[in-house]
């Protein structure tokens, strides 16, 4: 194999190596996070009562009140004209002191009219934990670049080595005497007939 397929040969597969185990490392990353791990409480966006609340159309917010009251609170989120609240009480995702009564899920930015048939609400965030981390999405795009240039290497290095050829060294030099093969008989050793044919004819060449 030619010397400069050899190289290229190496750094494709060196490249695609380390392309593939970055994107490994960032798999669980793209994958969210577990549920369970998550201290909701950090992810409270609004407290407080009625109002016109500000709503961001890539985000999903859950509704939580006081565990003090009971899963048919009742709630609306109202945006243009339309309903926006989607009833789903479930106990897993209570924490601290409050419990959950449902998702807004906005269709666009802005004031959104909330009422909650209760003395106090909150909302939380729950689509940016749950969601993959902006590092783990630069990870694995730069990983899918450097996998991409590292086949397109490969790709060069095979192409390559299939037209590339090592030159093979020269075994005879065409002004080398090569010495005739000598033939032993009977314990005497005697010289190929080629070699005794150049000898009589030996006066010829002068």
């Amino acid at each position: 194999m030619h010397k400069t397929a050899k190289i290229l040969l190496g750094i494709g597969t060196l490249g695609m190596l380390a392309s593939l185990l970055m994107i490994g490392s960032s798999a669980n990353d793209l994958s969210g996070v577990d549920d369970s791990d998550i201290d909701w409480s950090d992810w409270i966006v609004y407290q407080g009562g009625d109002g016109a609340i500000f709503l961001d159309e890539d985000t999903g917010y859950t509704v939580y009140v006081d565990k003090s009251n009971q899963c048919s609170v009742p709630v609306s989120a109202i945006f243009q004209g339309e309903e926006h609240y989607e009833a789903y009480c479930d106990s897993y995702y209570d924490f601290d002191n409050w419990m959950q009564l449902g998702d807004i899920y906005p269709s666009g930015s802005g004031y959104y009219e909330i009422e909650v048939d209760a003395a106090e609400f909150v909302l939380v965030d729950w689509t940016t934990p749950t969601g993959p981390t902006m590092e783990a999405l630069e990870t694995s795009f730069f990983a899918s670049i450097g996998c991409c240039l590292s086949l397109v290497v490969l790709l060069i290095a095979i192409i390559l080595a299939v037209v590339l050829r090592d030159e093979s060294p020269e075994l005879i030099n065409q002004n080398q005497v090569i010495a005739p093969p000598t033939i032993i008989r009977g314990g005497k050793v005697m010289q190929s007939a080629s070699s005794e044919n150049n000898d009589t004819r030996w006066w010829e060449e002068e």
